[in-house]
């Protein structure tokens, strides 16, 4: 999982407890303020370039401050010597450089095609847009920068013609309204969202042929719950106009997130590689995904065909949120549930000096000394390894917040923020719903993977059927090691990460762990078409070798 929310308070550039490499310099103006919460239902219909100032008032949508942002409980940043604090960052290169020194310098590769009902304006996103906000909200998220969004060319390094690359996919809590809008007037991805809805219309039959409600245990209670919600389910608005319109809280719901990120990660993916003329993932020498973001991995790696990735991550919001009703669990995934009765994911921040081995003997300690073995009630446990400076936690909000105050006393990590998730992903609340997937991707007809598939557990390097179900199974309940698996890329000499889909969150965060490779973030269409001509580029340069 990744830090999807607003930050406790507005970041300054000296924030001591995050990064003292940053300047003491007074933020611009609009830096000073906390980033805003993706739009609401009221705010807008998608995030376009065409917002207005009635998008300003989504920085106090009160429904979204309620859920995502609780100030009294956020843990405030240690102090760290002022003298590392005043370490300045590099100059980036000046963006007025001629042509012939850019990165990107080549022969104008073709302009892609788009589709007669291209209605989107062609000017970049102005400042004040949604989608601009959106990305400097994630940066401060990764790390309390206030920065434009990333120029791939600031992140090129020396490095051999074609390095063996990895294609990486954003995970649960990247969901955001109008999320991969630009796309929606290239013919690849208007085919993408059609085969998403005709997979979505047939979702209730393709489920009741699992017939998870004659299984035992807490299996076939929740395959009951399927059956008994069925025309609730039916009732609802459609994925795409959820994606579009909104409003957050609909979007934010696990049937609708999960599926949404994977449709709009394959909807990039297939317009680089059909309307850029692109290949991206067939050329990769590993693909993964963060958190559910690995069936975005399966899909693109040939092993799952896109229909079925569309319905598995349907059906796997769907039985992570009912998991939550189980009497051995009693938690609401509703917003609007009672804070003891919810369950949480929340982001902290580790201190200078401090590791994960330290926070990890804490969570196990809170654990073992829970005042009751039963139910819910003070579960805490680690959920995600983001980086070495970033872990998520998954729990009940009790657990979470007793957790995240022992963790402040001893000076080991601070509680940045709660995550934009309906459910506490990876950790033993799951397990139920784990079991339920594993019948369903035992049900469909597996393929090898084309290209290895990097497991988010473990780091390893997938390439079976049985191997992958495997994985998909178990990281339901168990923690994502995110940062090991970019240090075994490198250890495997991948050394460029193109991090392709919705935010760039990810990116920001392996650009801070993984110095030696080049991070690039394909997040935007400026971003697709930097990546063109930089792999033209290349080829232009490998011709004259």
């Amino acid at each position: 999982m990744l830090l999807r929310a607003l930050p406790a308070r507005p970041f300054r550039p000296s924030c001591p407890c995050r990064h003292a490499h940053l300047s003491t310099s007074p933020l611009a103006t609009t830096s000073n303020l906390a980033p805003p919460p993706p739009l609401s239902a009221t705010s807008s219909a998608v995030a376009s370039s065409s917002a207005t100032k009635d998008h300003e008032h989504t920085w106090a949508d009160p429904a979204y401050l309620a859920r995502y942002r609780d100030p009294r409980n956020h843990d405030r940043c240690l102090s760290r010597p002022l003298k590392q604090q005043q370490q300045q960052q590099p100059t980036p290169p000046s963006a007025s450089s001629s042509s012939s020194a850019s990165p990107f310098y080549t022969s104008n590769p073709p302009t892609p095609k788009r589709s007669s009902n291209d209605y989107r304006a062609r000017e970049p996103y102005p400042r004040d847009s949604p989608r601009s906000r959106r990305l400097e909200m994630e940066m401060l998220w990764s790390g309390g920068e206030a920065s434009p969004p990333i120029p791939l060319e600031s992140y090129r390094r020396t490095a051999p013609i074609k390095p063996k690359h990895a294609l990486l996919f954003p995970g649960s809590g990247s969901q955001y309204v109008g999320m991969g809008n630009f796309l929606r007037g290239f013919p690849a991805a208007q085919q993408v969202w059609l085969e998403a809805n005709q997979a979505l219309e047939g979702f209730e039959e393709w489920r009741k042929g699992l017939k998870l409600e004659e299984r035992d245990g807490e299996l076939g209670e929740l395959g009951r719950m399927l059956v008994e919600r069925e025309q609730e389910r039916r009732d609802e608005k459609k994925l795409q106009e959820v994606v579009f319109e909104g409003p957050q809280d609909e979007l934010t719901r696990s049937s609708n997130a999960q599926p949404a990120i994977l449709v709009t990660s394959i909807a990039f993916l297939r317009t680089l590689e059909n309307d850029f003329a692109t290949s991206v993932a067939s050329n990769a020498s590993a693909i993964l995904g963060h958190s559910s973001g690995e069936y975005s991995a399966a899909v693109a790696s040939g092993a799952i065909s896109f229909a079925d990735g569309v319905r598995l991550t349907r059906l796997h919001g769907l039985l992570t949120s009912y998991s939550l009703s189980l009497p051995s669990i009693n938690l609401s995934a509703s917003p609007d549930a009672p804070p003891s009765q919810r369950g949480q994911m929340s982001a902290l921040v580790i201190n200078p000096g401090r590791s994960h081995e330290e926070l990890t003997q804490v969570i196990k300690s809170i654990r073992e000394s829970r005042s009751t073995k039963n139910g819910s009630e003070g579960t805490v446990e680690v959920a995600s390894f983001n980086s070495s400076a970033q872990v998520v936690l998954a729990g009940s909000r009790d657990g979470i917040m007793r957790a995240s105050e022992e963790l402040r006393e001893q000076g080991i990590a601070s509680r940045a923020a709660d995550l934009p998730v309906s459910a506490p992903f990876h950790c033993s609340f799951m397990k139920p719903a784990a079991e339920g997937m594993r019948v369903a991707l035992e049900a469909l007809d597996i393929k090898d993977p084309d290209v290895p598939v990097i497991s988010c557990l473990d780091g390893s390097f997938i390439t079976t059927s049985t191997s992958l179900v495997d994985n998909l199974v178990a990281q339901i309940r168990l923690p994502v090691r995110w940062s090991k698996c970019l240090t075994n890329l490198h250890s495997a000499t991948i050394d460029r990460l193109v991090f392709l889909g919705p935010g760039k969150a990810l990116a920001n965060l392996a650009r801070k762990d993984e110095t030696a490779s080049e991070v690039l973030s394909v997040a935007t269409e400026d971003d697709m078409q930097s990546y063109q001509k930089k792999l033209a580029g290349e080829k232009e340069e490998g011709k004259d070798e």
